[in-house]
């Protein structure tokens, strides 16, 4: 519903639902806000509330608080003039109502656009019936994709579908041939498991053989150089003793010359 409000000593209402079709207008003097709330909730839940002024008065603050729903303001205070315009045609028994009924229009031709649009788009989804429901959530800040999901997911939930009996084997099957699908694909995949696991024992052993042969010759290139080692060591030994043997026979023939030559000295000056 969109509800326009004048507020006042006397205060004039005028209830038009989204269609603009007139639900309920009046005016009363000395009302309280929850006289008016309350009859306002008897013709339904407000998608709007809408004023002649600019700002809002704070009787509507507290119907929009109360009812959780937005106030339509005029970007300025609206004239007798426009008002008569957008209620020609309607009978009011004062101002206060016409007020009212011209603030409830105005709100109405600002989001008439919007609203159209909203019918078109349900007829074609063929959920008119949801109409209100819809452009009670448009004019309240939500999208229209969002409201439309919004209204599926709550019809899904209190009207299941109701499913044929074929409808129901086709289901059947298609779950049937799902389940068999990942049957198969189970088997083929724990066949490619044990072939991993197969190839990971088979390239394992040889990691261990290949390193058991580098062990092997990491051995026995450590046993070659001790006995490279032992060999030089030999060597050397063999080497010393040979330049031991060399020089004993020179020593010996310095010694025979030595005595040679003494003898000779001696003979040559015997006389002396």
């Amino acid at each position: 519903m969109i509800v326009g409000i004048d507020p006042g000593t006397t205060i004039g209402y005028a209830i038009f639902d989204l269609d603009m079709n007139p639900l309920l207008i009046g005016s009363k003097r000395e009302m309280s806000k929850e006289e008016l709330a309350d009859m306002i909730r008897k013709k339904g839940k407000p998608s709007l509330l809408a004023c002649d002024v600019n700002p809002a008065p704070d009787l509507l603050l507290k119907l929009a608080s109360y009812f959780n729903t937005r106030i339509f303001i005029p970007e300025k205070d609206m004239g007798d003039r426009e008002k008569s315009k957008l209620v020609k045609g309607m009978e009011f028994s004062n101002e206060h109502e016409m007020d009212a009924a011209a603030a409830a229009m105005k709100a109405f031709r600002f989001y008439e656009n919007k609203l159209r649009q909203i019918d078109r788009v349900l007829k074609e989804k063929g959920i008119s019936g949801k109409a209100g429901e819809i452009k009670h959530l448009v004019l309240n800040n939500t999208s229209l994709s969002n409201a439309l999901l919004r209204v599926d997911i709550e019809r899904e939930i209190e009207m299941p579908k109701i499913r044929s009996r074929e409808e129901t084997r086709i289901d059947l099957e298609g779950k049937n041939r799902q389940i068999k699908e990942i049957l198969d694909s189970s088997i083929e995949l724990r066949k490619a498991v044990e072939r991993l696991e197969s190839e990971n024992a088979s390239l394992m052993a040889k990691i261990r053989f290949m390193e058991k042969g580098v062990f092997e010759r990491l051995a026995g290139d450590r046993e070659m150089r001790k006995k490279e080692i032992e060999i030089m060591r030999l060597r050397q030994a063999t080497r010393s003793t040979r330049s031991m043997n060399l020089k004993e026979p020179a020593a010996k023939e310095s010694e025979v010359n030595l005595e040679g030559i003494i003898g000779d000295y001696r003979k040559k000056h015997k006389h002396l």
